[in-house]
């Protein structure tokens, strides 16, 4: 698949997220989440949880980070290890390094 392939609202997600505007990928991602009626909606979900976990950090509250981390990995764990051009494992392994060590935000590529 190419980037074509995907839903607009997926690469905007990618590009905010990649922007370190996590709220706002969160909100567009959301949008296409709640007209998903296939089997690419728990995808959808993981993801926005995941970018709310950077939302926390943000605002200085990592304990709530730590709570969607663990639920967006049940939302994505059938997705695993990739899927729609994103590499699930190494997105999740890098948002718990920058949750619990203080790594800098991670970066998304659509393969």
């Amino acid at each position: 698949m190419s980037a074509a392939d995907f839903p607009a609202e997926y690469l905007e997600f990618v590009r905010l997220f990649n922007g370190g505007k996590f709220f706002e990928a969160h909100e567009i991602l959301e949008l296409r989440w709640r007209q998903e009626k296939g089997a690419v909606r728990d995808y959808y979900q993981g993801l926005i949880q995941i970018a709310a976990v950077f939302v926390h950090l943000q605002k200085g509250t990592p304990e709530g980070g730590k709570q969607l981390l663990m639920t967006a990995a049940k939302y994505l764990a059938k997705y695993r290890p990739a899927f729609m051009g994103l590499d699930l494992d190494k997105l999740l392994a890098e948002t718990q390094a920058c949750l619990f060590s203080g790594r800098e935000f991670p970066r998304i590529f659509l393969a």
